[in-house]
């Protein structure tokens, strides 16, 4: 599926919330940083689009996605934070721009 976003494109896992607006990062994640040249450290703080394809709830290919950023905490370690407004099916965005 082909998605312009707004910024570097990641995987996320939607099954993989930890916490409001927070989602660990999964292996794919990691592929696609490891991709881009980076590490979960190194990518602290930087902006990315976070995707997920899969069907979406009209039974048809959709993608779940959000804006945000990689962020640490001591009890979560590295994870994706959503900006607020959290994830949203591409096919409910008016432009289909992330």
């Amino acid at each position: 599926m082909q998605i312009k976003t707004a910024h570097p494109r990641l995987y996320f896992d939607g099954n993989s919330q930890l916490a409001e607006r927070s989602f660990a990062l999964v292996q794919g994640t990691l592929d696609d940083l490891r991709a881009l040249g980076q590490t979960p450290e190194s990518a602290l703080g930087s902006r990315f689009t976070f995707v997920q394809e899969e069907l979406g709830p009209s039974g048809q290919w959709d993608a779940l996605l959000f804006n945000g950023t990689i962020a640490h905490s001591s009890a979560l370690g590295h994870f994706a934070l959503a900006d607020t407004g959290g994830a949203h099916w591409l096919s409910e965005i008016p432009s289909h721009e992330a």
